[in-house]
């Protein structure tokens, strides 16, 4: 059950701290609810409960609970330190933060196995972000400035692009937010302006 956790939770959650001005640590820094851009009720989930704890222990054991959120989002590398720490806690990653393809492959599959519509999607998408990341971060080393494997992280927000603009009609949001976001995930462009008023839960 742990490794669905972390999948579920990661494509919740990580991704959209880093892109939108968003926090992944629950309500103690949320400052209104989130507009979504896919309803089809996954962020609803007891899984999402449940998450949590895992989330919230690496926070503290990286020692970033006190952290101001400002300040936490400043630089990618947080999150970076979080996302690594949580598959290497759930045996998702070697002991270099990079992915087990395999063990990662098969919990995402069977964690969206509960969501039809993404059912016949995730093998694709999986191997898809799998390349990327492959090719970005294959040779990590860590140094000073980046302490953390990106891979993870990356892998995550790949996968969360991927069905985002593959959400069904029916559950898509078509608000002009929305569908700008959607418009910039096409072409790979930044949207961090739209950080205010979006939030991710696919």
């Amino acid at each position: 059950m742990g490794k669905l956790l972390i999948v579920f939770c990661l494509l919740l959650a990580a991704v959209t701290a880093a892109r939108f001005d968003r926090s992944i640590f629950g309500s103690r820094i949320r400052r209104h609810a989130p507009m979504r851009c896919c309803n089809d009720g996954f962020e609803m989930s007891e899984v999402h409960a449940k998450f949590a704890a895992i989330r919230e222990g690496c926070v503290k054991d990286l020692g970033l609970e006190e952290v101001p959120h400002d300040e936490l989002f400043k630089n990618h590398a947080n999150l970076h330190c979080i996302t690594e720490c949580i598959v290497k806690m759930e045996g998702i990653a070697d002991e270099n933060g990079a992915m087990l393809h395999t063990d990662l492959a098969k919990a995402v599959e069977e964690h969206l196995s509960s969501v039809e519509w993404k059912v016949p999607l995730v093998a694709g998408f999986v191997k898809q972000c799998f390349d990327e990341v492959d090719e970005k971060h294959s040779g990590f080393t860590p140094t000073e400035e980046a302490k953390c494997n990106p891979e993870g992280f990356d892998f995550v927000f790949c996968l969360w692009r991927q069905f985002t603009l593959s959400c069904p009609e029916e559950f898509r949001d078509d608000s002009e937010k929305c569908t700008e976001l959607r418009e910039k995930l096409t072409n790979n462009e930044s949207f961090g302006d739209l950080h205010s008023d979006v939030d991710v839960a696919e």
